[in-house]
C-alpha cells in the first residue's frame, strides 16, 4: 500500500476528473524525519494539507516530466507505459515548482485520527502514479499510529490527464518529501 512521503505513507486509491481518493498514515519511521511524536501524551489527531495541481507544475521553469526516465529514455507523458512503476526519477531531479494559483484543483486540510494500521509500501498505486523525485523506496511494512482514508472533490474538473499531488503544498523547494504525479483514471463506484 502506498508511497512514502515525508514521515508518512500515502496510497492514492483513485483519481478521476471529479475527486482524489487516498489513504494517509503516519509515522512510518522514515530514517531522516526531523520530528517524532510525543510518546506519553500523543495528540488525538494530526492535521495535514493536500494540494492538487493540474497540470503538474514545472521544475525550475522546465516541463514537469524533466528528470523522469523509463529504461534509458526520457519519459513522454503523451505515451505513458501501461504501468507507471517503470518510470523513475533520475538522481538529482529537482522538486516541482509551486503551482500557479489557477492550476490548483484541490487545497484542503484533513484530519488523521489516532488509529493504528499496518501499511505496506510501495503498493499498487505505483501503476498509475510516479514520485516526482528519488525517494526512500524500500519495500517495507510499517505500523502507523495515525491513519485515515479520504475522498475529496476537486473544485473544478481537470482538463488534462495528469495531476500533481503534494502533502507539503509544493513548498519549500528543499522539502524532504516527494510529490506524487498521477495519471487520471476512470470514475468508479466511489466517484459522486
Amino acid at each position: 500500500m502506498g508511497q512514502p512521503v515525508s514521515d508518512a505513507a500515502v496510497e492514492i486509491l483513485g483519481a478521476c476528473r471529479h475527486s482524489l481518493r487516498f489513504a494517509f498514515g503516519a509515522p512510518v519511521g522514515y530514517p531522516y524525519a526531523a520530528a517524532r511524536f510525543a510518546q506519553d501524551n500523543p495528540p488525538p489527531a494530526l492535521f495535514r494539507r493536500v494540494q492538487v495541481a493540474e497540470p503538474p507544475p514545472d521544475r525550475d521553469g522546465q516541463p514537469w516530466q524533466r528528470g523522469l526516465w523509463i529504461n534509458s529514455e526520457p519519459f513522454d507523458p503523451d505515451d505513458p507505459p501501461e504501468q507507471l512503476r517503470e518510470v523513475r526519477p533520475q538522481e538529482g531531479a529537482i522538486a516541482l515548482d509551486r503551482p500557479k494559483p489557477e492550476s490548483i484543483v484541490l487545497d484542503w486540510w484533513f484530519s488523521v485520527p489516532r488509529m493504528k494500521q499496518t501499511m505496506t509500501f510501495p503498493g499498487a498505486d505505483r501503476d498509475f502514479t510516479i514520485l516526482s523525485v528519488p525517494y526512500w523506496n524500500e519495500l517495507t511494512t510499517a505500523r502507523v499510529d495515525y491513519f485515515a482514508t479520504h475522498r475529496l472533490d476537486f473544485t473544478r474538473e481537470p482538463e488534462g490527464d495528469w495531476i500533481a499531488i503534494s502533502f507539503d503544498a509544493f513548498w519549500p523547494p528543499e522539502r524532504d518529501s516527494a510529490d506524487v504525479i498521477a495519471l487520471l483514471g476512470k470514475c468508479d463506484a466511489l466517484c459522486p
